[in-house]
């Protein structure tokens, strides 16, 4: 059994974590709302620094969409996947928690559901990372902040996991 104190303990350290991961997401939110701006605008942004450290080389490339060529912009896979974040992360600080079918749905299944969609996300990233490195031979400054707050995401939500384990 959990003691008292314990709880409490748990309940401000997560509340914590909780509070840090919304502020980060926003943070990858307006990251990717603005990636997604400069994929669709023809405007040069401010990090289009030099060719091999240019946000629209890597952003308007055909490798900007998922699958190359698509039409479907990674920002816009970032924008989504944050804004889904963001809301389990509101209803974990609500402690939201319900059955469907016969799951429970609770800080424990969030935590380990933002841990692992976070995971896939940081694969995803590795992926255009070497993209950026090794075809494009250039970097997005905003993506490479993006990538970071991935980590960080996926770093808060292993910690979580470990307080609801």
């Amino acid at each position: 059994m959990v003691s008292k104190k314990r709880k409490v303990e748990r309940k401000s350290k997560d509340k914590n974590i909780l509070i840090f991961m919304l502020v980060v997401s926003l943070l990858a939110v307006v990251d990717s709302s603005y990636l997604l701006y400069l994929h669709y605008s023809d405007i040069e942004s401010f990090c289009d620094i030099s060719e091999s450290l240019s946000c629209d080389v890597v952003n308007k490339s055909e490798y900007s969409e998922f699958p190359p060529d698509s039409g479907f912009p990674v920002s816009f896979m970032g924008l989504l996947t944050f804004l889904l974040v963001f809301v389990v992360e509101i209803l974990m600080l609500k402690n939201k928690s319900f059955k469907l079918s016969k799951y429970k749905i609770d800080k424990k299944f969030f935590a380990d559901f933002l841990f692992y969609l976070m995971f896939a996300s940081l694969l995803f990233a590795l992926y255009l990372v070497y993209i950026e490195l090794f075809v494009l031979f250039s970097v997005c400054i905003l993506c490479a902040a993006l990538d970071i707050l991935i980590i960080t995401t996926l770093l808060s939500a292993w910690k979580l996991r470990k307080i609801y384990s």
